[in-house]
């Protein structure tokens, strides 16, 4: 390709500003040329950064010819349809989590991208936070030995969106769901990636926060095909900086990540280590580690499209965090350890 790829953003949700750092990263690459927004005056004041096109509906901006790729960052129910629509257009896409609400429509969105030969990834930061792949190296390496119980925590407040009549973040329709359909589809794809399969599940949930429809916290316990125990913890309503917590605990040693602590990685050779070591690299960054980690997974995709490379994330992975997620729900209405189902090969 030898022309910059052209880029064409729908929705200007609060995480679009770290997308926009991805691309600015990659702007060598790629240029932002159209930005859709039901707003249109913030679609307006975005654009001017450019000198985009701007729409107010997607189907206006998917009909322009001179957009090669979209990245798509809108409420939950919405993700389907819109990317359907976009891959139906021929365009690459890049898309927010969760793929879907529903695991059948992220089969269906993954089938229409490969009859259409374009590229498609969810934009799932995860892959890209470097304590998390400093902990894939180790694992690699067997360092830790053989691993028992890996424990997660994703936690901050989502309070004042959630009450907010204009917000869907706290509504069933648009979100789908509460802190399970929005966060736990991270812990379940680092589970996968890292860790493998899913033998079975059981979820807890709460909702506290009053004046909304969904659940605010969670907790999702259950064990990994290979024998290892997980406990995966979800919060909306934490009164402190958003951080992501991910203990790794095995035959040979521990590792405890906490993004908000300093130092946010700890290394544990044996029981009685009284002394644990920071991972390599992995700097004290509470602001700006998440902006980071989506930022160089906007950049990574260009780079696969401009290079007709895979995309680093994989499609399957974030279908099966979503499977996993309905497995939750499921569990919450069962009472009972739920298995992931999901079809046959994924």
């Amino acid at each position: 390709m030898t022309q910059k790829l052209r880029i064409g953003i729908i929705g200007l949700g609060i995480i679009s500003a770290a997308h926009e750092v991805g691309f600015e990263q990659a702007r060598n690459s790629a240029e932002i040329v159209a930005i859709c927004d039901i707003n249109e005056q913030r679609a307006q004041q975005r654009a001017a950064k450019y000198g985009a096109r701007v729409y107010t509906r997607y189907e206006d901006l998917l009909a322009d010819k001179n957009i090669d790729m979209v990245d798509i960052i809108l409420p939950h129910d919405l993700h389907y349809p819109v990317c359907k629509a976009a891959l139906l257009a021929g365009k690459h896409v890049l898309m927010e989590k969760p793929m879907t609400i529903h695991p059948e429509d992220g089969l269906d969105l993954i089938n229409i991208a490969k009859k259409q030969a374009v590229k498609f990834m969810v934009a799932e930061n995860t892959r890209f936070v470097k304590a998390y792949l400093e902990i894939q190296k180790m694992l690699e390496a067997g360092t830790l030995g053989e691993i028992y119980l890996i424990r997660t925590l994703i936690a901050g407040t989502e309070i004042y969106r959630m009450v907010d009549p204009n917000s869907w973040k706290g509504r069933k329709e648009g979100s789908g769901g509460g802190v399970i359909m929005d966060a736990a589809p991270h812990s379940f794809y680092l589970l996968r990636w890292l860790f493998g399969d899913i033998a079975e599940l059981k979820a807890y949930a709460n909702q506290i926060v009053p004046g909304s429809e969904v659940e605010d916290n969670a907790i999702i316990f259950g064990r990994l095909k290979n024998g290892a125990q997980f406990n995966l913890e979800f919060s909306f309503t934490v009164q402190a900086p958003w951080t992501e917590r991910l203990e790794v605990h095995g035959s040979k040693g521990s590792v405890i990540i906490d993004q908000i602590l300093n130092p946010p990685s700890l290394y544990y050779t044996h029981a009685q280590d009284y002394s644990p070591q920071p991972l390599k690299d992995v700097l004290y960054n509470p602001v700006n580690w998440k902006t980071d980690s989506i930022a160089l997974g906007v950049s990574q995709f260009i780079e696969a499209v401009i290079n007709d490379a895979e995309p680093p994330v994989r499609l399957v992975d974030t279908y099966y965090a979503i499977a996993a997620c309905a497995s939750a729900y499921h569990s919450l209405k069962s009472n009972q350890m739920e298995a992931i189902n999901t079809q046959e090969g994924v």
